[in-house]
């Protein structure tokens, strides 16, 4: 092996080392957001059974207003 294939073998471990450290905060980060998107899924589930509810309270109320001649 010469003297400037070692340099460059080198340098090669180095950007691989700092890769390696990249990716693990890379990891860590998606954890954390994974974490967090689960937190929020039974909120989010809650607001679209609330939304329903409404909207089928909505129609209702639009239905008997239609139909039962509310005074106006």
């Amino acid at each position: 092996m010469t003297p400037e294939e070692r340099d460059r073998l080198a340098r090669v471990e180095e950007r691989v080392a700092t890769i390696a450290g990249e990716l693990a905060d890379i990891s860590g980060k998606l954890d954390r957001l994974i974490a967090a998107a689960n937190m929020g899924k039974g909120a989010w589930w809650a607001v679209l059974r609330l939304g329903g509810l409404l909207v089928a309270l909505g129609g209702a109320l639009g239905w008997m207003s239609q139909h039962w001649a509310w005074p106006r």
